[in-house]
C-alpha cells in the first residue's frame, strides 16, 4: 500500500489537531492513502525569521511540495523529488512591518509521484521583540538606542538662566539682553552666558501663543527693570517691583508691583511653555508617535525609528534618572530635575497614594517596549496614561505650594507666601498646555487672575480664594481628593 504521510516533529511545534485532505488515487485497489499532519504554531518578532519544521514521507515518492501564504498563490518549494522520505525546514521571514499579535497562515502541499496530495499548515505569530526592561534602556546590536541630546541641552539652559535670575534675588543687576541671548541661543553659546556650546534653543520650543505675546521677552525686560530697583536697595510693595524678603531663610526675592517673582515665573513658566508643550502638543501627538509614523526603517545615520525617537523625546522632556521609580530614595534626590523633581515632591505623599514617579515611568517605559514590539495598542494606552498622570503631577504641585502659601499666611509671612504662590501660580498656569487638559481655560484664568489675589495681585491673596483654588483643582483632579490636605 502506497502512503504519503507529514509528520510534525514535537520539538519544533505545538501539535493541536490531526487532519487529512487527499485527492483520489487512480488504483481503485489501493485504500486511501493515510495522511498525517498536525497544524503548528510559531512565534517570532517582527523583522525575525523562524523555522517551520516537517518531515516528508511518501511510499510512492515525493514529487513536489508548494506553500501559500494566507491564501496566496502557491509557491513551489524545492524537495528531493523521488525520495521516500526528507527532513524539511522552512524558513519564513515575518515582516518587519507586522503588528504585534499578526498572523501569517502557511498551507503546504506534498504530492507523491501517484499524483496523491497531503497538506498540513501552520500558523506563524507576530511576539514580542523585546519585554519592558527595568529601567529606560533601549539598544539595537549592542549600541543604545535612545537619544534626547536636544531635551539635556535645553534644560541645561534653563539651569542657567536661572542662577542669573537668582542674581537678581540677591541684589545684582540683571541684564535684558544676557537673557535674551540664553533664550535665543546667541552664538550657539547664549551670547557667551553658557557653560557649553549647543546649536538648540528655547525661544523656538515655546508654545506659540505665547511666542506671539512675547511672553518671555516681557518677562526679562520687567525682571531686569525691577533688578535695578532692588539693586538700589528698592523694597517690594503693592504696585511698586523690588526686593522683599523671605521670612525664613531671610533671603530676598525679585518681585514685580504685583508681588509676583520673576525667578519662578521664569523658570516654571519654561516648563510649562517649552517642555510640557513639547511633549503634549509634540512628542506625545500622532505627528510624532502616531501609528503611521515610521517604525521600520532607521532614521538616516541613526540607530532608532523616528517613532522610537520621537517618544524618546518626550521622555528627555520630563528627564528622570533611567531607573526612577516610587518611592525615590532622598539620598539620590538630586538626580531628578524640573518635572521629574516635581513627581517627585508629590510622589510618595500619605505613604505613596499617588505613586506618580512609577507611574509615570512604567508608562514611559511601557509604551517605548511596545514600539519596538510595533504593539500599537499597548503604545497608544501608554501616551494615554502620560497625558492623564503629567497633568496630575501639575495640579497636585498647584495643591502644593497653596498649600505652602495658606500655611505662610497664616503666619504672616507676606515674603514666603509670595514665592510659594508663585510657584502655585506656575503650576496652575502649566495645565494650559495640555490638549487634553481637564480644567477649563475658564477655570485656570478665574484661579491665576482671582483666587491668587484680585486683578492678578498677589498683595490681594486670601485664604478664602486660595481654598476656592484649591476646591477647584479637586473637583477637577478627583484623585487628589484624599490627599488635598497632605501635599
Amino acid at each position: 500500500m502506497k502512503r504519503l504521510r507529514i509528520f510534525a516533529p514535537y520539538a519544533l511545534a505545538i501539535a493541536l489537531t490531526l487532519f487529512a485532505t487527499a485527492c483520489d488515487s487512480n488504483d481503485p485497489d489501493l485504500d486511501p492513502p493515510g495522511i498525517n499532519g498536525a497544524m503548528l504554531q510559531v512565534e517570532g518578532g517582527r523583522g525575525t525569521e523562524v523555522t517551520i519544521s516537517l518531515n516528508l514521507t511518501a511510499e510512492a515518492g515525493i514529487q513536489s511540495l508548494t506553500l501559500s501564504v494566507d491564501g496566496g498563490a502557491a509557491q513551489t518549494l524545492s524537495v528531493n523529488v523521488g525520495a521516500i522520505q526528507q527532513a524539511f525546514d522552512h524558513p519564513f521571514q515575518i515582516p518587519a512591518e507586522a503588528t504585534l499579535g499578526a498572523t501569517f497562515s502557511l498551507a503546504f502541499t506534498l504530492t507523491d509521484q501517484d499524483g496523491v496530495t497531503s497538506m498540513i499548515s501552520a500558523m506563524v505569530t507576530t511576539g514580542k521583540l523585546i519585554d519592558t526592561p527595568a529601567t529606560y534602556e533601549f539598544t539595537r546590536n549592542g549600541q543604545s538606542s535612545v537619544f534626547y541630546g536636544g531635551q539635556n541641552d535645553r534644560l541645561d539652559m534653563v539651569e542657567e538662566m536661572k542662577a542669573v535670575l537668582r542674581d537678581g534675588d540677591q541684589g545684582g543687576i540683571i541684564s535684558e539682553q544676557v537673557l535674551l541671548d540664553m533664550f535665543e541661543n546667541t552664538g550657539n553659546n547664549g551670547g557667551g552666558n553658557f557653560s557649553f556650546t549647543s546649536d538648540r534653543q528655547l525661544k523656538n520650543k515655546v508654545f506659540a501663543p505665547d511666542l506671539d505675546d512675547r511672553l518671555f521677552e516681557d518677562l526679562f525686560a520687567r525682571a531686569a527693570a525691577a533688578s535695578v530697583i532692588g539693586n538700589g536697595g528698592g523694597k517690594a510693595a503693592n504696585g511698586t517691583a523690588g526686593l522683599i524678603e523671605r521670612e525664613n531663610s531671610g533671603n530676598t526675592i525679585l518681585v514685580d508691583e504685583n508681588g509676583r517673582e520673576f525667578t519662578q515665573f521664569i523658570e516654571k513658566g519654561l516648563m510649562g511653555s517649552v517642555m510640557y508643550n513639547q511633549i503634549f502638543n509634540l512628542y506625545l501627538t500622532d505627528e510624532r508617535t502616531g501609528d503611521n509614523v515610521e517604525n521600520v526603517a532607521l532614521a538616516d545615520g541613526k540607530n532608532y525609528t523616528n517613532m522610537e525617537h520621537g517618544w524618546d523625546e518626550a521622555f528627555g522632556y520630563w528627564n528622570p534618572p533611567l531607573d526612577f521609580t516610587s518611592p525615590w530614595p532622598s539620598e539620590r534626590g538630586s538626580e531628578d530635575r524640573f518635572w521629574s523633581h516635581y513627581s517627585n515632591v508629590v510622589d510618595n505623599v500619605n505613604n505613596g497614594q499617588l505613586g506618580t514617579n512609577a507611574i509615570l515611568m512604567t508608562a514611559y517605559r511601557e509604551g517605548r517596549a511596545a514600539i519596538v514590539n510595533n504593539d500599537l495598542a499597548t503604545k497608544n494606552a501608554q501616551r494615554d496614561i502620560l497625558y492623564e498622570h503629567l497633568e496630575l503631577v501639575a495640579a497636585a504641585t498647584a495643591i502644593h505650594y497653596i498649600n505652602d502659601t495658606l500655611g505662610a499666611l497664616d503666619e504672616g509671612k507676606t515674603g514666603e507666601a509670595f514665592h510659594v504662590l508663585s510657584e502655585a501660580w506656575a503650576f496652575t498656569n502649566a495645565l494650559r498646555y495640555s490638549p487634553r487638559r481637564t480644567l477649563s481655560l475658564a477655570d485656570i484664568e478665574q484661579i491665576m487672575g482671582t483666587d491668587f489675589g484680585a486683578g492678578s495681585n498677589f498683595w490681594n491673596v486670601t485664604p478664602a480664594g486660595l481654598n476656592n483654588a484649591k476646591a477647584t483643582l479637586v473637583n477637577a483632579y478627583p484623585k487628589l481628593a484624599p490627599v488635598q490636605d497632605d501635599l
